[in-house]
């Protein structure tokens, strides 16, 4: 992509038709590898590129994308987002972010991995699956996406910005069976692929498998729940709703209003840092070009801040804490965390297993959760505690508040674990309702 080019065909279009003009532009190529069964199912390079509008005339914001570059295609887009001004209501003090002073990264210098390469990282990791456990029978799903690209960002307040993207995903669904079957999953993304072990991936989704087998339900109690990382961050995503400054101003936060109050328990501090080494979200700016910071939005259980973009910090009067993110090139800019995590504390939860709890493995149906009042109801399976003996459980369901859970822990883990942009260590939580049979 010739971003100059772009940039220059739909610049000389705006003269005289738009008050201000930001272009966004995105490509990326790599490889897609998924086997099920032993059976490679797909093996897919691919490329992709587009590239979004947004003007602003009559006091609107006018949106369009397009997957075509040629000139005729860009001036089409530009024409369809300023039509799109003449229906919308206008707003008084609409303007685009200019040139600020960026942090300095050094980019990630990892190429994209040979066809040899990806096919040799998902053998090691079927391999590591079937060593962890006799039991282990199907390898029902391992998958590999390792990406690059580049974005450019360009508008007539100035800027002329360009960063590189970079992705590597493995994924591992095993099966294990012993008179019954139980499934087992592991995932995680980072930003190059020496920083992933596919036998780490393995030999997890192969754990989670086992020790669930023979599992049974049991009844109703309240009793400690551990949460590992990979549940943790389910219910901290809940709660990165809340820290939203978009939610705060619809009235759509249950946090809205109290900052400087005690949220959450003292062993609770939440950061969203948009300059973390080797985050997937790291980058100088945000996609309205906006400088990434390290904001502690949470500090011991107090509330000290919320996240925004430009034109929600412009409504709230604070600002733009440089949290736009686009989820793709045909989206307009978002409130979105950066890379939001909550700081490990110094317990090892290993010991949290020789008391009487309940530790979750898999959630189902969390999606299902309120993320305005928090409240949620989801099946779980996972292994219940007694004197260090564990015994595999499903068919229960765990139910409570999301915002409560964060005021009720009695323990914070030192293993922080990163799923995508989310990281959060094991949590112990005081008491929760566990329903069964």
């Amino acid at each position: 992509m010739n971003f100059e080019n772009v940039w220059e065909i739909l610049e000389d279009w705006g003269k005289g038709k738009v008050d201000a003009l930001e272009v966004f532009a995105f490509e990326k190529e790599g490889l897609k590898v998924e086997k099920k069964d032993g059976r490679l199912e797909t093996f897919q390079p691919f490329r992709e590129e587009g590239l979004a509008v947004r003007v602003l005339a009559r006091r609107c914001f006018g949106f369009s994308y397009t997957t075509d570059l040629s000139a005729e295609s860009l001036v089409k887009a530009a024409d369809t987002a300023l039509e799109m001004t003449e229906v919308l209501e206008p707003e008084p003090s609409l303007f685009l972010p200019g040139e600020a002073e960026w942090p300095h990264l050094t980019p990630i210098k990892a190429p994209l991995l040979a066809a040899e390469e990806a096919l040799e990282r998902l053998e090691r990791l079927e391999k590591a699956a079937f060593a962890f456990d006799s039991r282990v029978k199907r390898l029902q799903e391992a998958s590999l996406r390792d990406v690059q690209g580049r974005l450019f960002l360009a508008n007539t307040e100035g800027l002329r910005l360009s960063w590189p993207v970079r992705a590597h995903t493995l994924i591992a669904v095993v099966v294990a069976e012993e008179g019954e079957q139980q499934m087992g999953w592991e995932w995680r993304s980072v930003v190059s692929p020496e920083l992933l072990s596919p036998e780490d991936i393995g030999r997890e989704a192969a754990r989670r498998a086992v020790v669930r087998l023979n599992a049974r339900t049991l009844p109703s109690m309240k009793i400690k729940v551990f949460l590992p990382p990979h549940v943790a961050v389910d219910f901290l995503e809940l709660v990165s709703e809340a820290l939203c400054g978009d939610r705060v101003l619809k009235g759509k936060s249950p946090l809205a209003g109290r900052v400087g109050e005690e949220v959450f328990s003292p062993l609770v501090t939440l950061r969203d840092h948009g300059l973390l080494e080797n985050g997937l979200e790291t980058r100088p700016f945000d996609d309205e070009g906006v400088p990434q910071r390290e904001k502690t939005l949470v500090r011991e259980g107090r509330l000290e801040g919320f996240l925004f973009d430009h034109y929600w910090g412009t409504k709230s009067g604070q600002g733009s804490t440089g949290n736009a993110r686009r989820p793709s090139f045909k989206n307009p800019p978002t409130v979105s965390p950066t890379n939001l995590f909550l700081v490990p504390g110094e317990d090892s939860p290993e010991k949290w297993r020789e008391g009487r709890v309940f530790e979750v493995l898999e959630v189902l149906g969390m999606h299902t959760a309120n993320p305005v009042s928090g409240d949620f109801s989801v099946g779980v399976a996972g292994l219940y505690y007694e004197n260090g003996d564990p015994q595999p459980v499903a068919g229960m369901a765990l139910s409570g508040n999301v915002f409560e859970l964060f005021k009720q822990l009695e323990a914070v883990g030192k293993d922080l674990t990163f799923y995508g942009s989310l990281g959060a260590p094991s949590l112990l939580v005081a008491e929760m309702d566990l329903s069964g049979g």
